[in-house]
């Protein structure tokens, strides 16, 4: 059922690539500026910046269970943005689509893998596919926060397409390949269960990988 839902809106979105891009040709400079200021959020630079600070002032202070429960959430997100870039990376340059200000004459369904031109990277949306990684992990733990976390993330791929970096099927699977890969990346690591057991005491990380070599021996058995 959500394969079908998925494959059905990825095509509406194919449909609607050609008149989104015509239309935000003609439109105000001021969408874009406006756009601009929202896209930075699905940056993984400075989320990297982030998690890294979390997670060595958690290691340094005093062990405890909210410093804990702070280095486990840390990790988590900081994994899910690295393996889900990863993966994204791999399909940007596998499928070669160019983005918008490459796109010259072509047409949007024009695709070139494997060639890593520069701008041939669209497909899809990296920015989209951090946010709908972390918008999984953030629902996992704040239910109730659902309309507000998709929301953000849905946000920032629209700003993606309104400021020319994207077209609007670049969004929607960068969306659903996050969401997807984090639900099973978490699913495997149970890395929310202690977060949804209040009563549950747990310190350290004993359901994720301490180490590269073990996560990836990890995703290899599964």
């Amino acid at each position: 059922m959500r394969l079908g839902l998925f494959l059905l809106a990825l095509s509406v979105a194919f449909i609607l690539d050609t008149p989104i891009h015509d239309a935000l040709g003609h439109a105000p400079e001021s969408v874009a500026r406006a756009a601009g200021m929202v896209t930075w959020i699905g940056k993984t630079d400075w989320q990297a910046l982030v998690l890294l600070t979390l997670m060595v002032g958690a290691a340094l202070v005093r062990p405890s269970p909210t410093s804990a429960a702070v280095l486990r959430l840390a990790v988590a997100c900081f994994l899910l943005i690295l393996l889900t870039g990863l993966a994204v990376q791999a399909l940007k340059y596998g499928f070669g689509r160019p983005r918008p200000a490459h796109l010259g004459d072509l047409s949007p369904m024009t695709f070139a893998p494997f060639s890593f031109r520069y701008g041939w990277n669209a497909f899809p949306s990296g920015h989209a596919t951090t946010m709908g990684a972390l918008a999984v992990l953030a629902v996992r733990i704040w239910p109730g926060a659902r309309v507000y976390v998709w929301g953000l993330a849905g946000l920032v791929a629209v700003s993606r397409v309104l400021v020319g970096a994207h077209y609007v099927s670049d969004v929607v699977a960068g969306l659903a390949l996050g969401a997807v890969l984090a639900g099973w990346m978490l699913d495997r690591w149970k890395v929310v269960r202690p977060f949804e057991a209040r009563g549950e005491a747990q310190t350290g990380l004993p359901a994720i990988p301490r180490t590269f070599g073990t996560l990836l021996r990890a995703l290899v058995r599964y």
